[in-house]
């Protein structure tokens, strides 16, 4: 309810008359009449972010537990929209999964769970802002029970065969499908292979049919029933689990191996809704990955100041699809992202001795126990020097790749992993590259070394219409770093910071200090400055929630008050700024 509120007041859905720090809406009751909620909240200093104290929630002046009435109250019956049933089913959904998840919780997360791989299974919290955080629609109780990340369950991954001519490859430069498939199948699981396909095409020609790990749920509600045709034809055939068991990561539908610590991760398609998207994955954006990985890879190699930051990107490495535009129309529609894989590189191969590394989402995390799970790093340090040390260790390479390389990356927290030595904030790795990228081709850096991509299908806007990598103004560029940069990931961080005793306006005031000495070291990028202007008064944000209600028929956005602009104000105050 709290994050329902924060986001519908934030993005002007709901009505709102703020009285101190007492906020109040009105509804509309079953009878028809108006009935008021009231709660203490406040508008942050971070963008106007809104924010509902826990347990201050009152309808009609009593204390309201009830999400149902609440939801029937100030959505069903009171708001106009196209998906207003189909969010309301998002969010019953998401309080089902969340309170199946809590209940399993560990009152603190072990000290042996404290490395990238296992906390992935202790982000419990999902998306800090989106209210359908955890709606996993698609999934039932006993799927979220067997492959939902908090449950940390064995899972086992199929493979099916399916003909080469059928199937579309992409391979990064140095590596083979051959060497990336033995990472993960074992000579028993290759026997057993060929014998299934013996048995089932009278084949012993493994070598003429691609092998693509899919998810469990995928094959069971999905995959069998789309691909039935392909599968009576031995076009497609399903070969059954292999041996290795896997932990799913936070996004659900990405996976590491238990069995070789080092193996790539694999992410796979899975036709379930969460948050914002249908969790598919696009031909062109798996053909794209390696592309997308090798290219960003060689710019961080020579650039300099990337290397001086030891930034890295995890690669994605190999990118297998089924070949949809040979299906007939009818059956198109139905199979389109169902079928496909990424590898992805490990996170280990990038550490060195002595560091240890952390999904970033991590330092929003409080226990089951109540305690912040960065206490006794920030304990150790004490606020002011972690908190400086970390803005520093996010904000410098994030803001050098789009003013230096005009280059974007969908850096929310959970596609960022920190590196920290002696628990304190060294360096960052970046992950989800396929899609999570945005430029204008010719205001790169170097707009001759940009890979060739494949294009997207006309069709694909019509299932993700905010999915695009080429930008056709670079304000595009600068808002997609506004948005998961410094809306979403920054602006958390400040929140969970500031009980610590760092403000929000000192937190931001560290983000504008670096990013104004950057301007200082580099005159070189002055054009860019004003192009991919970071201290403009209002920033351009993406309004998630009425995307649920609304559709995708348009797109939504609106201008929020821009906390980096009014943090460099404060400090020309101070006599600080150029």
């Amino acid at each position: 309810m709290r994050q329902t509120l924060e986001a519908m007041w934030f993005e002007g859905i709901l009505d709102c008359q703020v009285n101190g720090k007492e906020w109040r809406t009105s509804g509309t009751a079953a009878s028809g009449e108006s009935v008021v909620y009231t709660c203490e909240a406040e508008q942050k200093f971070s963008f106007g972010r809104v924010k509902v104290k826990k347990g201050s929630i009152q309808r009609e002046g009593v204390h309201c537990t009830d999400l149902d009435r609440f939801l029937e109250e100030l959505v069903l019956n009171h708001l106009k929209g196209a998906h207003v049933s189909a969010f309301i089913h998002e969010l019953q959904e998401t309080l089902a999964k969340d309170s199946q998840c809590r209940a399993a919780l560990p009152l603190s997360i072990p000290a042996e769970d404290r490395h990238y791989d296992a906390l992935e299974s202790h982000m419990t919290d999902g998306h800090l802002y989106h209210p359908s955080y955890k709606s996993r629609l698609g999934f039932s109780l006993q799927d979220n029970l067997a492959y939902g990340p908090e449950f940390n369950a064995d899972v086992a991954l199929n493979w099916i065969a399916v003909r080469k001519e059928l199937a579309q490859t992409a391979v990064s430069g140095g590596y083979t499908c051959e060497a990336l498939l033995e990472q993960h199948l074992t000579g028993e699981d290759r026997q057993q292979f060929r014998q299934t396909l013996l048995a089932k095409t009278g084949s012993h020609d493994i070598g003429s049919y691609i092998l693509i790990p899919v998810h469990p749920w995928q094959w069971e509600h999905a995959l069998e029933s789309i691909f039935a045709r392909q599968l009576m034809d031995g076009d497609m055939v399903y070969l059954g689990a292999a041996s290795c068991s896997y932990r799913a990561q936070q996004s659900i539908r990405s996976l590491s191996s238990r069995m070789n610590a080092k193996a790539p991760y694999i992410k796979l398609a899975l036709s379930i809704t969460n948050t914002s998207s249908t969790r598919i994955l696009a031909q062109h954006t798996t053909q794209n990955a390696p592309l997308i990985s090798d290219w960003l890879d060689q710019l961080v190699r020579e650039d300099e100041l990337l290397q001086q930051e030891q930034f890295a990107i995890l690669k994605e490495i190999m990118g297998l699809s089924f070949r949809y535009e040979q299906l007939p129309a009818i059956q198109y529609g139905r199979a389109y992202g169902t079928l496909g894989a990424i590898w992805r590189e490990n996170v280990s191969v990038h550490l060195n001795a002595g560091e240890t590394a952390w999904p970033l989402n991590a330092l929003m995390l409080v226990q089951r126990n109540g305690v912040p799970f960065v206490q006794e790093a920030i304990q150790r340090y004490g606020v002011q020097e972690w908190g400086e040390a970390l803005v520093r260790t996010l904000t410098l390479p994030i803001v050098h790749l789009l003013y230096a390389h005009g280059i974007a990356l969908e850096t929310h927290a959970q596609n960022i992993i920190l590196v920290l030595e002696k628990e304190l904030p060294k360096r960052i790795i970046i992950k989800d590259l396929h899609d999570g990228v945005r430029y204008v081709p010719d205001q790169l850096l170097h707009p001759e070394r940009a890979p060739k991509l494949h294009p997207e299908p006309e069709t694909h806007r019509k299932f993700n219409r905010y999915s695009f990598i080429y930008a056709d103004d670079v304000s595009e560029v600068r808002d997609y770093t506004y948005d998961a940069f410094f809306f979403i990931c920054m602006t958390d961080i400040a929140l969970s910071l500031e009980p610590f005793g760092l403000s929000e306006e000192s937190f931001w005031q560290l983000c504008a200090r670096v990013i104004l000495d950057y301007q200082r070291q580099h005159p070189e990028y002055a054009e860019r400055y004003d192009m991919f202007d970071l201290f403009a008064a209002d920033a351009l944000i993406e309004e998630m929630t009425k995307r649920r209600l609304y559709g995708d028929g348009e797109l939504y956005f609106r201008k929020a008050s821009n906390p980096l602009k009014r943090a460099k104000d404060m400090l020309e105050q101070k006599g600080e700024s150029l």
